[in-house]
């Protein structure tokens, strides 16, 4: 069992390495500082995906080299702690490694769900963090990462599901507010527009050409919380220098990621609040721990 401290705890869970610096680097540096207790949780051991050979010198796999950089992330971002769920990375929609049967993608909804609930009840975090319900950009692995965090998240605190994480001395848990980690589509409904212009065919972006923008435009959500992360963008950038391999060996994003620092503020983290329910009320936070009672 971990020991807990008695302080404010968030729980994050993400489906790749690097997620947690590329999305949410600020607010994770942010809350840390702050002395919260932030934990993540990490589905995939990012396994797809073309890695330039001059970063796997010393690692025998794509995997070992995604995890030892989302090491380096955590450390930089003092994490209280990292759980590895180990599934292999599903890659896009339609590709080979969608249905290979060690991906997240091809386990069971609530397989996954329970190891999420099992942390929570564990870890006993008051707030929970994920991916909106498109996965930011609509990769499966996203999706189903927040798919089984919403169950999680339910089911943590009724005793009557996954009753056998008693015998772990896991008692029901309720964590008092979940979010959705978004940004504000009507940016990219502006930009998309113009990408044309530049040679560049927003329906096809990414390393392999398999985001569509004009799809991510579709699926958007309310921003109920915005954290404002200025005074660790420093931190936060060198957390997402770890991920080097990501990064083509650059210290900056490339074309795609900068684009997403573009439709969001560059020291704003926004969120959509999933619970409590926001119910049509107009709500603007500025602090995710806005309201909790510290237990």
């Amino acid at each position: 069992m971990v020991e807990l401290s008695k302080n404010k705890r968030m729980l994050i869970v993400t489906a790749h390495p690097d997620d947690e610096s590329f999305a949410m680097a600020g607010s994770i540096a942010r809350y840390v500082n702050e002395g919260v207790s932030v934990y993540l949780i990490c589905a995939t051991n990012g396994d797809v995906g073309e890695v330039a050979p001059v970063f796997m010198e010393g690692f025998d796999t794509v995997a070992e080299l995604r995890l030892a950089e989302l090491s380096c992330a955590a450390e930089t971002l003092g994490l209280s702690g990292l759980t590895l769920l180990g599934y292999r990375d599903s890659g896009m929609a339609g590709t080979e490694d969608n249905r290979h049967p060690d991906s997240l993608c091809s386990a069971s909804l609530d397989e996954v769900s329970g190891r999420i609930t099992h942390v929570i009840r564990e870890l006993r975090p008051q707030v929970v963090v994920t991916f909106d319900p498109y996965g930011g950009y609509g990769h499966p692995d996203h999706i189903v990462v927040h798919d089984a965090t919403v169950q999680a998240f339910d089911a943590a605190g009724d005793p009557d599901q996954y009753p056998d994480q008693l015998n772990d001395g896991l008692l029901p848990y309720q964590p008092q507010k979940l979010y959705y980690h978004t940004f504000d589509r009507r940016l990219v409904s502006l930009t998309i527009n113009l990408m044309p212009l530049f040679g560049t065919d927003p329906e096809r972006m990414g390393k392999n050409g398999d985001i569509n923008f004009r799809e991510i435009t579709a699926h958007s959500y309310p921003i109920h919380a915005r954290i404002n992360t200025r005074m660790v963008e420093e931190q936060a950038q060198q957390a997402r220098e770890c991920h080097a391999s990501q990064l083509g060996g650059l210290t900056r994003p490339g074309l795609l990621q900068r684009l997403m620092v573009l439709f969001q503020n560059q020291h704003v983290d926004t969120y959509m609040r999933a619970y409590p329910p926001v119910n049509g009320s107009r709500v603007r936070e500025r602090d995710l721990f806005e309201d909790v009672v510290l237990n």
